[in-house]
């Protein structure tokens, strides 16, 4: 459990600065901002599960 906890602390200031980019550029909408974090986290715990097999 520990382990995918430092996979969510590693995502979260990428997931951040989607939001923030966000905030200036106003290029996607918050569905589409919302769907890249969740796909940010998605593809780290793909990455850590291949990797730690």
């Amino acid at each position: 459990m520990l382990d995918h906890a430092i996979v969510v602390a590693a995502c979260a200031p990428f997931q951040f600065l989607i939001g923030v980019w966000n905030t200036r550029s106003r290029w996607l909408t918050p569905g589409e901002v919302r769907f890249w974090g969740v796909a940010l986290f998605v593809a780290a715990e793909f990455a850590y599960l291949g990797l730690s097999s």
